[in-house]
């Protein structure tokens, strides 16, 4: 389990090179990356991991279709 200041734990996590699995829907994808961007945005080393988890999920997703 990842507390809070453990930036190196998450960093770990982030870094994992296993299997992909499709777990999420696309909306969900999206919505995830949403809160790590705002996780991104408050400050902090544990900021940085969210930012950059939410770059590599988002360049993964396909472009939203427009309306």
């Amino acid at each position: 389990m990842i507390t809070a200041g453990d930036a190196a734990g998450l960093w770990v996590l982030a870094g994992e090179k296993e299997p992909r699995l499709p777990l999420l829907s696309l909306g969900e994808a999206r919505a995830v990356v949403q809160l790590l961007e705002l996780l991104g945005s408050c400050g902090g080393e544990e900021s940085e991991v969210a930012y950059e988890l939410a770059g590599a999920l988002a360049r993964r997703l396909p472009a939203p279709a427009e309306s």
